[in-house]
C-alpha cells in the first residue's frame, strides 16, 4: 500500500465514511477509490482535490505524496504561510483583504 493510499484510507475512516458514501459525495467509484487506497492506481489531481475537501484535510500534502508537487515547488510560499493554520477565518479574511489592497494599489501605480 502506498503512503498516499494509507493517508486517504485513514482520512476516510476518520471521517466515518464507507467507500460507497465517498462515491455518493464525490463521484469517485468505490472500486477506483479502493484501488487508489491500495496503491494499485494513481489518483488524479482532481480526485485528490475532491477527497481533500470531503475529508477536510489539506491538499498540498496530498499533492506532495502523489508526486504532483515537490518541496522545491512550494519553498517560496512556505515563508508566507508560516503559522497560518493558527489563524481563524476572520483573521485570514483580514489578511486576504490586505493582500488584495496591496495588489490593487500596484495595478494603479
Amino acid at each position: 500500500m502506498s503512503e498516499l493510499g494509507n493517508r486517504l484510507k485513514e482520512s476516510r475512516n476518520k471521517s466515518g465514511l464507507s467507500l460507497k458514501e465517498v462515491y455518493e459525495k464525490t463521484g469517485i467509484t468505490d472500486s477506483r477509490l479502493s484501488k487508489i487506497e491500495r496503491g494499485q492506481i494513481d489518483c488524479t489531481p482532481d480526485d485528490l482535490k475532491r477527497l481533500a475537501h470531503l475529508y477536510n484535510i489539506q491538499i498540498i500534502p496530498l499533492y506532495e505524496l502523489a508526486g504532483y508537487l515537490t518541496k522545491e515547488d512550494i519553498v517560496e510560499y512556505q515563508f508566507v504561510f508560516q503559522g497560518v493554520s493558527s489563524l481563524d477565518e476572520e483573521e485570514m479574511q483580514h489578511i486576504q483583504s490586505q493582500i488584495d489592497f496591496l495588489n490593487k494599489k500596484r495595478k494603479v501605480d
